[in-house]
């Protein structure tokens, strides 16, 4: 602020001197609610892996979804008439479903690596991605420890991994709050409920816009990357679907893809590895809103978590093998698969 003389010198106006101009304003609180925005998603996001980094807490989380997954399951399949079990169809499921989940989850990778400036041929990102598979399987929250490794030995920023990871994990969940929103309304006819679970994976997808890494400079990988992350819920809600009928379950369509948002909603409570018991209880619970036979629906849940680890085996066998051969070491390249065993912690403190 200064002062400024009329030109009668009889009175004396404030005039600003070095004040911004409207559209600097306007720019300057689009930048403070950005970064209120980043601000308040890294200590949501990073919630979960403070948690799982509390002592036996992951542990004693696998043991109790463990156990619940067991007797809830027990008690659902001693209830129902599966005698007749189609146990080779089960499998199929699973067997046919894997070419379209490894293909996803390697487009994900792919699409965050490109999003920090590394590039990743499509073998090497399946074999990754069979890797974090069975790292997520472990007490520790392995799959983002080995994807954050994997992106930065290949010279990717510390923070810049960690964006990408946390963009995708938000969309993973905004896309599945969308797809059963838009499901429950016709599934439940509960407009009010799945208009605000849309809403709310709205508010999330913006809210994984603003941590997108900064050195995006093609918008064509977040379009793609939108794709693939609703792509991924609605493959796997038809994979639970095509399960539960198979014993014997009624639920049609939109019944299916109310449950798409249950897989990234177990995932993103962290403590449960895999979304062992988290997943099962939150099929349930939707189960009941839309009121479908909870216990049958928990036990489809439990059945094609078998199945699909029981179809993963060959495709996890050989990306445990595959670590053996020096593919980067014959490229001239860090081997990017980091010791599962290290005390790594992806998410800094801030991302501004």
């Amino acid at each position: 602020m200064g002062l400024r003389l009329t030109a009668d010198r009889r009175s004396i106006l404030w005039r600003p001197t070095g004040s911004l101009s409207v559209p600097d304003m306007g720019q300057a609180r689009i930048a403070r609610t950005r970064r209120a925005v980043v601000r308040l998603v890294t200590v949501v996001g990073g919630l979960p892996a403070r948690a799982s980094n509390v002592p036996y807490l992951r542990p004693l989380a696998a043991i109790a979804g463990t156990a619940l997954v067991i007797t809830v399951s027990w008690g659902a399949w001693r209830s129902a008439d599966l005698d007749g079990l189609p146990t080779w169809a089960l499998l199929g499921v699973g067997v046919l479903m894997m070419p379209l989940v490894l293909a996803l989850n390697g487009a994900e990778f792919k699409l965050q690596a490109s999003m920090v400036g590394v590039h990743l041929g499509w073998s090497e990102t399946a074999r990754y991605v069979g890797q974090a598979s069975v790292a997520n399987m472990l007490p520790v929250p392995g799959g983002p420890i080995l994807r954050h490794r994997v992106l930065a030995t290949r010279g990717a920023s510390q923070r810049m991994a960690v964006r990408a990871q946390l963009m995708t994990a938000i969309w993973w969940l905004a896309a599945g709050l969308v797809v059963s929103g838009l499901s429950f309304v016709a599934a439940a006819g509960r407009w009010w409920l799945g208009l605000a679970m849309a809403a709310g994976g709205g508010v999330l997808w913006v809210a994984g816009w603003s941590m997108r890494p900064t050195t995006t400079d093609r918008l064509g990988d977040l379009g793609w990357l939108a794709l693939v992350e609703v792509a991924t819920v609605m493959l796997g809600a038809i994979r639970f679907w095509a399960v539960a009928v198979l014993i014997g379950a009624t639920l049609d369509a939109a019944g299916a893809f109310s449950m798409a948002f249950t897989s990234p909603a177990a995932a993103a409570l962290g403590i449960f590895p895999s979304g062992i018991g988290a997943r099962e209880a939150l099929i349930g619970v939707t189960a009941k809103v839309i009121e479908a036979d909870a216990s049958l629906l928990f036990l489809a849940a439990a059945i094609e978590r078998v199945v699909s680890l029981v179809a993963a085996v060959p495709v996890l066998t050989w990306s445990l093998w595959g670590r053996r051969h020096p593919s980067h070491s014959e490229a001239g390249l860090p081997d990017a698969s980091p010791e599962l065993g290290e005390d790594v912690n992806p998410m800094p403190a801030s991302l501004d």
